[in-house]
């Protein structure tokens, strides 16, 4: 690595390597180029080598299913008659579409309801989920109306995972509209809660009420994006070092003089402060009156009665995007959370919509919708989507009220062992330890994003074959509807 003027300079050959890697990471454009330079630039050019490697830390989490299950080597085309004239011949492709309900039948003391699990007919459920994956698709290529189109689609772990595999797989025979780019995050409402000592009884009831655990109930529900990005400038531009803070958020507010003083030298510093100036479009009384004014509202924040849950933000903020970043994050970037943020990550205005496969009481919704409106402010727009509308038992006089009669086939209503998704929870030890195994960049982001990013499973245990066969179900189905046998 050459540098000149305090700029990275390639050699041939790294450029040659750049040039590969654009072919074959072209998703990723100029992005990971800006991304590259702008780091080796702040590191001296020492996080170079990993960062051309340009592989997103997130990625240890994509799916990496092998090539045999491909609908085109299993499955070959044919005009032939339609092999799926039975619900037995349903039942036999697509054994794992095994779709439960819960009847609820109301009790002769008219207090409540006995509940009994029926299963709907393997046919009605493979069109079902059909249609539910083209309307799904269509509205993330914007053609509906319900969504603006959708540059980026971010599925929640674990039980949005088999909503991608339908997605991706029938993206092509919907729609000739470019396919968002595919992302996965583990973001659930009942860790976020335990995070926060949001105490739960059975049901996710709030202890010692009838009320379930909401958004409003987590301390950071009220933080704002803009005042994510204001804290994380002030302590960017060194306005506030992280023990100011700290030291704030305890209470202890004798440093506050100090603190104003500097962010009124930070307005004096100001580009466009300096050209008025120069330009002699203000007086000296008039200059002094602005770096007072500006420079004071600037650190109002700090005095905010809720700054601590500002700064907790700031880290879930940093924790999702060093994620995105290309190359991942070095030492001093997780020493300095804050300059996380000014690498770019593919994200200046794109639309972002989070997906999650069905929908209880809207919180993890909101929780997914404000950590990433956080994580990337730069973003045009930021969505929830539901894909799966449950089936709820409705009486207000009822304990059982708002009880799901019926859930996605990948979930069971009796015994749900979490396979079948082909993605565990999230484990930080699991990621601790790869990052010992290869101590390099990308696991090093791993293991501070770990909050959101599922362990995956060994396809090939015996633990998760379910996997393995729900995907070749879904690409069997896939093929099938292009032969116009289903569907």
């Amino acid at each position: 690595m050459v540098v000149m003027n305090g700029s990275p300079e390639l050699s041939f050959s790294e450029r040659e390597e750049l040039e590969e890697d654009e072919q074959k990471y072209k998703e990723l454009g100029s992005i990971a180029i800006t991304a590259i330079q702008s780091k080796e630039v702040a590191s001296g050019g020492q996080s170079g080598e990993v960062l051309r490697e340009k592989w997103r830390a997130i990625n240890a989490v994509h799916d990496h299913f092998p090539e045999d299950i491909s609908p085109k080597k299993h499955f070959e085309r044919d005009s032939g008659p339609s092999p799926f004239e039975t619900e037995e011949n349903y039942k036999e492709a697509f054994d794992l579409f095994l779709q439960e309900e819960l009847i609820a039948t109301p009790l002769k003391s008219g207090r409540g309801y006995s509940l009994n699990i029926r299963y709907r007919p393997y046919r009605e459920t493979v069109l079902t989920y059909l249609e539910k994956t083209k309307d799904t698709i269509k509205d993330l290529a914007g053609e509906s109306g319900k969504l603006p189109r959708t540059d980026v689609a971010i599925y929640l772990d674990k039980s949005a995972r088999p909503v991608s595999w339908f997605v991706d797989e029938f993206w092509e025979d919907v729609t000739d509209l470019p396919k968002p780019e595919t992302e996965h995050l583990a973001i659930d409402r009942k860790v976020w809660f335990e995070r926060f000592d949001v105490e739960l009884e059975l049901g996710e009831y709030k202890k010692g009420t009838d009320e379930l655990a909401e958004w409003k109930d987590l301390p950071v529900h009220d933080v704002k994006k803009e005042e994510v990005m204001e804290l994380q400038r002030l302590l960017r531009d060194g306005v506030i070092t992280r023990e100011e803070l700290e030291s704030l958020i305890r209470g202890d507010f004798h440093i506050n003089n100090r603190i104003k003083g500097r962010a009124i030298d930070a307005v004096f510093e100001r580009e466009d402060i300096k050209g008025k100036i120069n330009r002699g479009e203000i007086t000296r009384n008039e200059e002094l009156e602005v770096y007072k004014n500006e420079g004071l509202e600037s650190v109002k924040i700090l005095g905010s009665s809720k700054l601590k849950n500002i700064n907790d933000a700031c880290l879930i903020a940093a924790q999702i995007r060093g994620l995105f970043v290309p190359g991942g994050l070095s030492e001093e970037d997780l020493e300095h959370p804050e300059r996380i943020m000014d690498y770019p990550v593919g994200m200046e205005g794109k639309n972002i919509t989070i997906i999650d496969e069905v929908e209880r009481t809207g919180t993890t919704g909101k929780i997914a919708k404000h950590f990433i409106e956080w994580a990337f402010p730069e973003a045009a727009s930021v969505n929830f989507y539901v894909f799966y509308k449950a089936k709820r038992l409705v009486d207000v006089n009822s304990p059982q009220n708002g009880q799901m009669l019926m859930i996605p086939f990948w979930y069971s209503l009796e015994h749900d062992d979490g396979t079948g998704r082909g993605i565990l929870g999230s484990d930080r030890a699991f990621y601790e330890e790869k990052l010992k195994e290869q101590p390099d960049d990308n696991w090093r982001a791993a293991v501070f994003g770990s909050d959101f990013l599922g362990v995956p499973m060994v396809y090939e245990e015996e633990k998760d074959k379910k996997s393995l066969r729900f995907r070749e179900q879904i690409a069997r189905l896939r093929v099938e509807y292009e032969k116009g046998h289903i569907g």
